[in-house]
């Protein structure tokens, strides 16, 4: 009879460790330490040694992955992160590239344009916004606002008009109003996403908004 085979196609590469960002409600600086990221020279090599194995698909992993080159472990480099995208993107083999996740704050143009350029980068982004009310983005210490992030999805589907965009929510925020809520919800409406991991906030220990309940 026939034996279906399981054939790995895709990786995750980890490109950086920790955070330092600090969210109000983020256990992850925390327990993963500050930001660092990996050397360029040890990305592209593990790329390279995972398509020689037959991986078509490679997603680029970090807390987040806009900040990458920000705090480097070798100094001297200083390659971003839509540098870093373009480099990995040429290297032979690579089929299709992904990454995940990115924070609304440090969204580049250059980085924007890659999904204009790139044309082995899937057209899917995973932009977390987690609020639409000011008031709780600034509770959440997420420093950004809502205009700010409507201005970037608006500029992001100029250069991709058919990107699926997918995003985070949190209901539920300590000292959230109905009126927060409605604002949270019409942004919603207005960016149309193509998917939303939502979730009922819960507090975690040793965060600043475990103090707020």
């Amino acid at each position: 009879p026939f034996q279906a085979q399981s054939v790995e196609f895709r990786k995750f590469v980890t490109i950086m460790q920790g955070c330092d960002n600090y969210c109000s409600y983020c256990v992850v600086p925390k327990t993963r330490g500050r930001e660092i990221s990996r050397p360029v020279a040890d990305i592209l090599e593990e790329v390279r040694l995972l398509i020689a194995r037959g991986i078509k698909e490679i997603t680029l992993l970090g807390q987040n992955v806009n900040s990458y080159g920000c705090t480097n472990a070798v100094a001297e480099d200083t390659t971003g992160f839509a540098n870093l995208l373009k480099m990995v993107a040429e290297i032979p083999g690579v089929q299709r590239l992904r990454f995940t996740t990115s924070n609304p704050q440090d969204l580049s143009t250059e980085l924007m344009q890659c999904f204009r350029d790139l044309p082995n980068l899937c057209p899917q982004f995973h932009l977390p916004v987690q609020a639409g009310s000011n008031a709780v983005l600034k509770k959440m210490h997420r420093k950004y606002t809502r205009e700010m992030y409507l201005e970037k999805v608006a500029e992001l589907r100029s250069y991709c008009p058919d990107i699926a965009i997918c995003t985070d929510v949190i209901v539920g925020f300590p000292g959230e109003t109905e009126e927060d809520f409605t604002q949270t919800m019409d942004l919603l409406e207005t960016v149309r996403f193509h998917g939303s991991y939502s979730f009922k906030y819960s507090d975690r220990p040793h965060t600043r908004s475990a103090d707020f309940t």
